[in-house]
């Protein structure tokens, strides 16, 4: 990875954090969270994330998405991921 240690922050739907499929009302779960701004894959820039409006079964919310254009896409997961990774752990915060 390059000597860059620029960072952006996007908006990503977390599935992980929500309820699964077919128990309960869908309650799409939304993270603002900072990511490296250059591709996990190659460390070319990272796309310039933009506004996506969804519905998933009459809940509405609002994520980012990106196009990089080196081509490598970014799943939410790995995202989800990757700022984990990032974010300093806090005191009484397991490794």
């Amino acid at each position: 990875m390059s000597d860059q240690t620029t960072t952006m922050k996007v908006r990503v739907r977390d599935r992980s954090a929500e309820a699964p499929w077919g128990v309960g009302l869908t309650n799409p779960i939304v993270r603002t969270v900072e990511i490296s701004a250059n591709c996990p894959v190659c460390d070319g820039p990272r796309g310039v994330p933009h506004n996506l409006n969804q519905v998933d079964d009459g809940a509405r919310y609002s994520v980012d998405v990106w196009t990089n254009p080196c081509g490598h896409t970014d799943p939410y997961t790995a995202v989800i991921k990757e700022a984990a990774a990032l974010r300093p752990k806090t005191d009484g915060e397991a490794s």
